[in-house]
């Protein structure tokens, strides 16, 4: 138990160590997640916030950050808050992969901690943050489901209940994984004793579903976005999509370094399969093959979410560490792949933080910018250069990534009387939107950056402000913003002049900022 205790607490300080290095991590979607638990921690006590925003319900299936973030924002700063945020979700991970390895082998292990070697997968860097919260919530359902199978089924079903109700509005990706291990693992069991109680087997398979109907049903009777899959599924990428995306979204966005350091672990794992020293918990069997199918007919848009799919291996991969473990190796060679692993981890730890220090230091222009910027203002944002995205072809779009600069204009209302209308604010997929009054604004910017590669594009979208600016202040009792300003980034890719009229406030080689009117 010490050995394994003193294991696990050198994997957590290398896992956790980037996030004391950095203010701001760099994480796709992290801007606007911080931006909106700002919002509403805030919204009770700022006229300009209930100017612009509703605070709406938070019985929706993807609010699992916001209602952790929200309590740690009358403890904590937002930065410190939003980072300790992130390590919990790591934290679930980890210990959710490590409960669910204990729970089928009956005893602590350090192999579950070579999941420590991919917490900071693409997902993660992706900012998918309500959803990897609800894998490591999904990895200690079913590590509990494991554990009470001896006892009463009251328990299990009880238990199963309550953490299926938790991932159905945490992410409903999550409670689907949920549902599928714990139905492959039910029918997996069912059908070993098929032949001694059909009867028996058969109330098994509808007790073990009873939670997840309870579930499903609660979400569609409080929930107000059950019935509001406006979007049809849609594939994306071809037929090589899958195998890549398998690959990448467990990586991080540093080539060289995965090279480094999974080539390695990699060899090891093999080398133990070859020698037999691997084994899968059977009663998994199942449920691997299960989640690897529903990855395989996962599409890539579903119900309005976006890279649904590349999701999927990241918690399939953390099951299948926690359903297999290391036999019959000496204590000597344990001891060696022990240290050879964490030295690895450690390496690859150094290196994620050293890179987000880099991209620290250039998000930290952008926060200086922003200060510039006077209270009361709407700030738009447009981009010269493409969205980053998981599938790049060359190093150009792996650039992208470090750091990714997609929604940081986000940063700009935290502490701030800015309205930031590409803040995320769907009603049915976050806890807060905009008032009516501004609906038009958000309408017109959207939830992502205008696509302004040249001084045309640009031009036209200062002139749509220009517009509605006009229509709005037409309005009896509207009261718009005194200025408006826009953030332009990478206008090293941006050609032609910047719009007439427009006042260049701040650059840097990542952005420009411009006061419009």
């Amino acid at each position: 138990m010490t050995r394994f205790v003193g294991a696990f607490s050198l994997v957590l300080l290398a896992v956790l160590a980037p996030l004391v290095m950095t203010t701001v991590p760099p994480l796709h979607d992290y801007p606007f997640h911080l931006a909106r638990a700002d919002i509403l921690a805030s919204l009770p006590a700022s006229a300009f916030l209930r100017a612009h925003y509703e605070q709406g319900s938070f019985l929706l299936p993807n609010v699992g950050m916001d209602v952790v973030m929200v309590p740690l924002t009358r403890l904590l700063r937002i930065l410190v808050a939003g980072r300790v945020m992130l390590g919990l979700t790591l934290i679930s991970m980890l210990t959710g992969t490590i409960a669910l390895h204990a729970a089928l082998h009956r005893r602590l292990s350090a192999w579950p901690l070579v999941s420590g070697f991919f917490m900071y997968n693409w997902i993660f860097l992706y900012g998918f943050l309500n959803y990897l919260l609800g894998v490591g919530l999904m990895l200690w359902a079913t590590a509990g489901w494991v554990m009470l199978r001896e006892r009463e089924i009251g328990w299990r079903l009880a238990w199963a209940t309550v953490m299926a109700i938790a991932l159905v509005f945490c992410h409903l990706a999550a409670f689907g994984l949920f549902a599928i291990v714990i139905a492959a693992t039910e029918l997996q069991r069912a059908a070993g004793a098929l032949r001694t109680s059909r009867w028996a087997m058969l109330r098994g398979l509808a007790l073990s579903g009873l939670p997840f109907a309870i579930a499903l049903a609660v979400f569609i009777a409080i929930s107000p976005a059950a019935g509001e899959a406006r979007e049809a599924m849609a594939y994306h990428g071809g037929p090589g999509w899958k195998p890549l995306v398998a690959y990448r979204s467990l990586l991080t966005t540093i080539d060289w370094l995965d090279i480094l350091t999974l080539s390695p672990l990699l060899a090891i794992i093999v080398l133990l399969a070859l020698r037999h020293r691997l084994r899968l918990a059977l009663p998994m069997a199942a449920p691997l093959c299960l989640l690897v199918l529903a990855f395989a007919v996962m599409p890539f848009y579903l119900f309005g979410g976006e890279v649904v799919d590349a999701r999927l291996p990241i918690a399939i991969l953390l099951v299948a560490i926690a359903s297999t473990s290391v036999v019959g190796l000496k204590r000597r060679t344990r001891w060696w792949i022990g240290l050879s692993a964490l030295t690895l981890l450690s390496v690859r730890s150094v290196a994620i933080a050293r890179d987000w220090i880099d991209s620290d230091a250039r998000i930290a222009a952008f926060t200086e910018a922003f200060r510039l910027v006077p209270d009361g203002s709407t700030l738009y944002a447009a981009t010269a250069g493409l969205y980053p995205s998981i599938d790049y072809r060359d190093a150009a779009g792996l650039a992208l990534w470090h750091p990714p600069l997609k929604h940081v204009v986000s940063l700009a209302s935290l502490g701030r009387d800015v309205f930031v209308p590409s803040t995320w604010s769907d009603p049915f997929q976050q806890p807060i939107h905009v008032v009516a009054s501004v609906a038009p604004i958000k309408n017109l910017q959207g939830s992502n950056p205008f696509k302004t590669p040249s001084a045309a594009e640009l031009d036209a979208v200062v002139r749509q402000i220009g517009e509605l600016r006009v229509e709005l202040a037409s309005k009896p009792g509207m009261t718009i913003s005194p200025r408006d300003y826009l953030l332009l980034l990478y206008p090293d890719r941006f050609q032609g002049d910047l719009p007439p009229g427009s006042q260049v406030i701040a650059r840097s080689a990542d952005f420009v900022l411009l006061q419009l009117f």
